[in-house]
């Protein structure tokens, strides 16, 4: 399904009005030089596809008539609530939200299947030397929403979807692993230190009577505990993180009514407000080099577009303005020099992709497109896929998307659009690369 500029804040799918066929980019034009890194995107048939870069072919992992190697072998503990489904080769209808590890080596995602007893979900583990997949998780009633590798490429998180509230689960990346919850609450938004055993979370709690609150939570592998609450009460922010280097730690806390972005030491200590924030909602990602932290404000509480971005120097505090655009999400290039953002321009039904040099403070219009349902989500949730998924290449010269990339300007919304695509766009503005048909993609991680 293909989105336009309203659906980000719709649940509905946005029906377009009809299209002209010139709008459409419907044929890639090769580049000279392929980006680095390789690609993981979920195609249009529902399968998760992958190439080890730009230049190649991708080759369709989760399809059985290409001889991909399944394995769903029971075994291991599990809690009660997941056992196993006793069923026999229940139809895998649809995989969705692949990541990969962080040596790039093994991809996981989620999967939707259907059997005589109904729907059952699962989260699967696929090794690329080997060509082979483990399924970690099954469950007959609760569904995997978002999954994020840990540092040490050997375990896995992954939040489901249940009726209270969201489950925080924690497994090695291996089948017949035993499965941990962590936590739960609804909202729930964290990050894993690069140790494994510390976590940093923002929720409301397990209950409508749960004080919401930003924490700290150590584990070992008998027990865990929360060490630290940095904040609690009304707190206007999605996701609290560690600086990549693991210096720092960067939340939003309500002082005395008003919200701060607030920079600490990585154990919780010495907290002290770099900003102080306007009314609104805030998402605040950082630069990977350390040095910087994005954040921007949105335009209207709850929703989901922002009042451009700032750009704000954690050891003097100094903040500068990269745009004054309205934005639906923004994404640092592994080098730190460019910030890609998604321009949303009021009453248009399409998004402009945009990329800000940082150093020269010059802006290039990549060009418009139609988003997918899925990256759209995807775009809702930036600021925590920031820490599990990467829409830059490797060397920073080029951005990857799905969707239906537009050649002039529409002034109303479209329908009879083109299947979507996958894209790579190269910074520079040179001719987009059209990989394949697909609905959400993404590169492997830069090596650290």
């Amino acid at each position: 399904m293909i989105r336009g500029r309203g659906s980000l804040i719709r649940a509905a799918v946005v029906v377009f009005a009809v299209a002209i066929a010139a709008l459409f980019a419907v044929r890639g034009t090769s580049i000279a030089a392929a980006p680095a890194g390789a690609i993981v995107f979920v195609g249009t048939d529902n399968n998760i596809h992958y190439a080890p870069d730009a230049a190649s072919k991708p080759e369709c992992l989760t399809c059985p008539a290409r001889g991909a190697q399944v394995r769903r072998d029971g075994g291991g503990f599990t809690p009660a609530s997941f056992r196993p489904i006793e069923e026999t080769a229940p139809k895998i209808v649809g995989y969705g939200w692949p990541t990969f590890s962080p040596d790039g080596k093994r991809i996981a995602y989620s999967s939707v299947s259907r059997g005589p007893k109904g729907e059952s979900f699962g989260v699967w583990v696929y090794d690329l030397a080997r060509r082979q997949a483990a399924e970690i998780y099954e469950s007959r009633t609760e569904r995997a929403v978002y999954i994020c590798w840990l540092n040490d490429n050997k375990h896995i998180s992954f939040l489901l979807d249940e009726p209270g509230g969201l489950s925080l689960m924690l497994s090695e990346a291996r089948e017949g692993a035993p499965l941990r919850i962590v936590m739960t609450g609804i909202p729930l938004y964290f990050d894993w230190a690069t140790d494994g055993h510390r976590l940093v979370f923002h929720t409301g709690g397990s209950d409508t009577h749960s004080a919401e609150q930003v924490a700290m939570l150590s584990m070992t592998e008998a027990n865990q505990q929360i060490d630290k609450v940095l904040s609690s009460g009304r707190t206007p922010f999605k996701t609290p993180c560690w600086s990549p280097d693991g210096k720092h730690l960067a939340f939003i806390a309500n002082f005395h009514a008003e919200s701060n972005l607030v920079v600490a030491d990585a154990n919780g200590d010495h907290a002290r407000s770099i900003v102080s924030l306007p009314v609104g909602d805030n998402s605040l990602v950082w630069s990977p080099d350390s040095r910087h932290v994005a954040y921007a404000t949105t335009v209207v509480p709850h929703e989901p577009t922002y009042r451009g971005i700032k750009l704000v120097d954690i050891d003097d505090a100094s903040s500068r303005d990269v745009t004054h655009d309205e934005v639906a999400a923004f994404f640092f290039s592994p080098d730190s020099r460019y910030l890609a953002y998604i321009g949303a321009p009021s009453d248009k039904p399409y998004y402009v992709w945009n990329v800000a040099d940082l150093k020269t403070g010059k802006i290039r219009d990549l060009g418009r497109f139609l988003s997918t349902q899925e990256e759209s989500v995807a775009y809702r949730f930036f600021d925590q896929l920031a820490l599990s998924h990467s829409i830059w290449s490797t060397n920073s010269d080029a951005i990857i998307f799905a969707g239906v990339r537009l050649l002039v300007e529409p002034d109303q919304e479209l329908h009879d659009t083109p299947p979507p695509s996958v894209w790579v766009a190269p910074i520079d503005g040179s001719e987009f690369k059209r990989i394949d048909e697909g609905v959400l993609a993404f590169y492997a991680p830069a090596r650290k």
